[in-house]
């Protein structure tokens, strides 16, 4: 029997300059051994870019307590570089601060931490990490600019409609009253009627202070809806939920109802690009096929996942037509633009109803409330990729559209 000398990625502790030194030993098993930032990767600790930025410097410093992040493997700092490989199967990784690092009298091996994926750590540590806001019309999901209201003004108390029995998800929330920059509510772009729902008596809701209501802390917005639409607008405080959610690999689906109408002319940016309308068309099939390029954007466009005519309102005006879509990316302006630019019809009116497995429902415009535990893990699911059926063709989808 010939046995084969397996060796694995050994830490080797020795202190120089203060810092913890680990190198590689290799072997006859290198086939097993990945990259380290590979592997974080894989685990979802971070994306492999951020792993070799964190290597790189942490390889390039000469004080590792100064640095923000060190990684550990096995309960060691690695100063290796990039080119450091760990077992294919290697699970004891984490990041820390540089101020953790050990001294050489401390043993390594008392504390191993075992990563966790985030969706399965106990739900009381992270419980009320994202939350999800129907979004009105008005607001801004990013920074408050050119008066316009910042969504994440709305992420009030009196906002939210957690039903939250055993006090779980409350105790790990924390509101901080935010200043504004000399925004005016009257003259900001939020219309009346949306306006009037965040008076209190006439007045802008306010304490006696005379400043706004205290708004959630620590939490950014995971994508975005642009000012005149509406919708599922997720925020999170997790990095890895809004890697999850915005990351250009991301498979999560995003489900939008709109309303359209035929373009009648150019917008003035559109005729000092350039640009000029579509022939009116109805066929989805140029979305469906996907590969079509939007004006001045060098990549082209994916496939839609599903597009789909819904059956037109008895109540609305004739010329006015609904279309459901399915999308996994998320450009700017995306499906305004496909619609002007591949079918010659102009959006009247888009709502986002759904953001993978968490949807709008019932929840009142302006109003959030937190993800449940089944909504985080079906965000953190790997489904299936569904199989292309062969010797079928796609069938066009044609509706009718008075002009």
């Amino acid at each position: 029997m010939i046995f084969l000398s397996f060796t694995r990625n050994i830490v080797r502790s020795s202190q120089r300059s203060g810092a913890w030194i680990v190198s590689s030993s290799f072997s006859t098993a290198m086939k097993n051994e990945v990259r380290l930032s590979k592997r974080m990767s894989e685990l979802g600790i971070c994306s492999r870019r951020e792993a070799a930025r964190i290597l790189k410097d942490t390889s390039e410093s000469s004080n590792q307590r100064a640095l923000k992040s060190v990684i550990y493997v096995r309960g060691n700092p690695v100063m290796g570089g990039t080119g450091v490989k760990v077992a294919q199967d290697e699970k004891y990784i984490e990041i820390r601060s540089g101020d953790a690092a050990t001294t050489s009298n401390e043993s390594h091996n008392d504390a191993l931490k075992e990563y966790v994926p985030y969706a399965e750590r106990p739900w009381h540590e992270i419980c009320g990490d994202s939350i999800v806001l129907n979004k009105p019309i008005g607001y801004v999901s990013g920074q408050e600019e050119h008066q316009h209201v910042p969504a994440v003004r709305l992420l009030t108390r009196s906002n939210n409609i957690d039903t939250d029995v055993d006090g779980i998800v409350s105790s790990s929330l924390q509101y901080t009253k935010k200043k504004w920059s000399g925004l005016d509510i009257e003259t900001s772009s939020v219309p009346k009627h949306i306006r009037n729902t965040l008076n209190r008596d006439g007045k802008a809701v306010v304490d006696q202070d005379n400043k706004w209501e205290a708004t959630l802390q620590g939490y950014a917005c995971a994508g975005r809806l642009d000012i005149n639409s509406t919708g599922v607008l997720i925020f999170t405080r997790a990095g890895m939920m809004a890697r999850r959610l915005i990351s250009p690999q991301s498979k999560i689906t995003k489900e939008y109802i709109v309303k359209v109408a035929p373009a009648v002319q150019l917008t003035a940016r559109e005729s000092e690009m350039g640009m000029k309308l579509p022939p009116l068309t109805t066929d989805l099939e140029s979305f469906l096929e996907g590969g079509r390029r939007l004006w001045d954007d060098a990549k082209p466009l994916k496939p839609v996942v599903e597009a789909e005519w819904l059956q037109n309102d008895p109540e609305e005006q004739p010329q006015i037509r609904t279309l459901r879509l399915v999308l996994q990316e998320g450009k700017k302006r995306q499906i305004r633009r496909m619609c002007r630019e591949l079918l010659g019809l102009h959006v009247v009116d888009l709502v986002r109803t759904r953001i993978g497995p968490v949807k709008i429902d019932s929840l009142p415009e302006g109003k959030w409330r937190t993800l449940t535990k089944e909504e985080v893990q079906g965000i953190f699911m790997d489904r299936p990729k569904k199989k292309k059926k062969k010797g079928k063709k796609k069938r066009k989808s044609f509706v009718s559209i008075d002009t």
